[in-house]
């Protein structure tokens, strides 16, 4: 269906504090969540069995002049179902981060308590950064691995509560004596999801 996207995996079990590794996510490309498939199977039903004239017996066909009306109506059905942001690319990732360091470092999800004890999901901007000499990465991968991050941020729904707080952070990532520290953007994931996923 035109229009539709690969949606990473929904994983369960423990990771602890361990930040989610490019393989585990790329593995899990190309299967798709079962709420996606559900909508896109109902609009996919709506449009093969709705009427082309509005009402008459005569249903829509694969070909001719009904496929104007067909595609016209899956195009509705998407925009009414489409409530949520607008889902961030890795490339629009990689501009925010570029934008707002001034290098293209790394990220990562990672799953961690908070200051209260519960347990979030967060973005992290790691200190290392594509071009640095140690960076494990090519280029290709480095893509990759924000491709999928977004693939995340925008399957939870926190596409714009990102592109929103990568400006207005304060902090940057930083090596230095005191060690490695990371920026930690914490996600407004509802409990349920974060479960599904981790």
């Amino acid at each position: 269906m035109q229009g539709s996207r690969s949606v990473l995996v929904r994983r369960k079990g423990g990771l602890g504090g361990r930040t989610t590794t490019l393989s585990r996510v790329t593995n899990a490309v190309g299967r798709r969540p079962e709420s996606l498939a559900r909508r896109d199977s109902s609009i996919a039903r709506a449009a093969r069995d709705y009427p082309s004239d509005g009402g008459s017996e005569d249903y829509l066909s694969d070909g001719g002049a009904g496929d104007a009306g067909r595609e016209e109506l899956i195009r509705k059905l998407n925009a009414s179902l489409d409530c949520g942001p607008e889902p961030m690319s890795g490339e629009e990732l990689k501009g925010l981060i570029m934008e707002r360091y001034g290098r293209l470092y790394d990220t990562r999800i990672c799953k961690r308590r908070d200051g209260l004890g519960k347990m979030r999901l967060y973005l992290q901007v790691m200190w290392k950064y594509l071009g640095q000499r140690s960076f494990p990465m090519t280029e290709e991968r480095y893509d990759e691995q924000l491709g999928a991050v977004a693939e995340l941020i925008s399957e939870w729904g926190c596409a714009d509560q990102i592109r929103k707080e990568i400006i207005e952070c304060e902090k940057n990532p930083i090596l230095d004596t005191t060690g490695a520290n990371a920026v930690m953007i914490a996600l407004d994931v509802q409990d349920g999801m974060m479960d599904e996923f981790f």
